[in-house]
């Protein structure tokens, strides 16, 4: 890439022949700072084909004078309630990575979020995340008047060592979910996590965008029913076979454990983490991953310890408020 020239475009999404080039992106910036996860140009189709972006306002794209893409921004929109929360993620060329660009990019994202919140009538707040090693993006966030509130932990577990299998209620079962449980599922999940730190509501709408992704697989979207036909707690999983290889590891991710309220302290989630650790185990995967708030209020951290996960990273949720409202 030539870097004399220092002039930056902004311009919007052009449609699909963008795709690789954002992908090559965000691969080159996270490379830069070791970090682990790749993308793709038919990954990211299925992420904006999301129903709740909008891909001709919420992403924005920077080119320099020789037409290469240097930048991107995506903002993601929660549904406004106490405040209006949107999330802001970023990847900069390392070539070009400098606070003057990324000001420009929060720039965007503040007018964006301001022009969504028009009625003044909430807060209007964004946030923003990185790994705690990456201390360069830990730094410009800061630079630019984003505070650290919430810790987050990604925790691991060998496979290779035995799992206990946790009890349930008698005649209370595991299934898969179907595309039939659209609807309970989605009100199971928005009553679990509604008394969650940032907690977003999901749709039938988005439901059915997660259940057709190309690397979803309903064996590992797992809930538990009462002999009512009751949907009390639900787990998925899921292994990323690029990234296996790439890195030489059998690794599976534990992404969504959770209980409904008025269902906890039942040994529910036990019995779903347990389950789906198995069934990681006999596709060929010898350790597992899972993500926890670290200031979880149902007690996440202890169970997941519990069951034999350790420590292996931490990022930082950083927020900034745009508007008072």
């Amino acid at each position: 890439m030539k870097t004399t020239e220092r002039i930056l475009t902004p311009r919007r999404y052009a449609g699909e022949a963008d795709l690789s080039a954002i992908a090559d992106l965000i691969n080159t910036c996270q490379a830069a700072y070791d970090l682990e996860n790749r993308t793709t140009a038919t990954q990211l189709r299925e992420e904006f084909a999301d129903p709740t972006f909008d891909i001709d306002q919420d992403l924005r794209l920077w080119q320099d004078a020789d037409g290469n893409l240097v930048a991107i921004a995506d903002l993601w929109r929660q549904p406004p309630a106490a405040a209006l929360i949107s999330y802001l993620g970023f990847s900069m060329h390392p070539e070009v990575h400098s606070r003057d660009l990324a000001a420009e990019i929060l720039a965007w994202a503040e007018q964006r979020v301001l022009a969504l919140g028009a009625n003044g009538s909430v807060p209007i707040v964004l946030h923003s995340s990185c790994r705690d090693t990456v201390e360069v993006r830990r730094s410009l966030l800061q630079q630019l008047g984003f505070q650290p509130e919430r810790s987050f932990w990604r925790l691991q577990r060998s496979l290779t060592t035995p799992i206990s299998k946790a009890a349930f209620p008698a005649g209370w079962h595991i299934r898969s979910v179907t595309p039939e449980d659209a609807a309970s599922w989605v009100e199971m999940f928005n009553q679990t996590f509604i008394d969650h730190w940032n907690h977003t509501p999901t749709t039938v709408e988005e439901f059915a965008h997660w259940v057709n992704r190309s690397d979803y697989d309903a064996n590992l979207d797992l809930v538990v029913e009462t002999p009512e036909g009751h949907m009390t707690a639900f787990a998925y999983s899921h292994i990323n076979p690029e990234r296996n290889a790439r890195l030489s590891i059998q690794e599976g991710h534990v992404g969504l454990l959770g209980t409904r309220r008025g269902y906890r302290r039942l040994g529910l989630a036990r019995a779903l983490l347990t389950e789906s650790l198995r069934r990681l185990q006999l596709l060929g995967m010898t350790t597992a991953t899972i993500g926890v708030d670290s200031q979880n209020p149902s007690g996440a951290v202890k169970l997941y310890q519990s069951v034999g996960f350790e420590h292996q990273q931490s990022s930082t949720a950083y927020s900034k408020v745009v508007s008072h409202g």
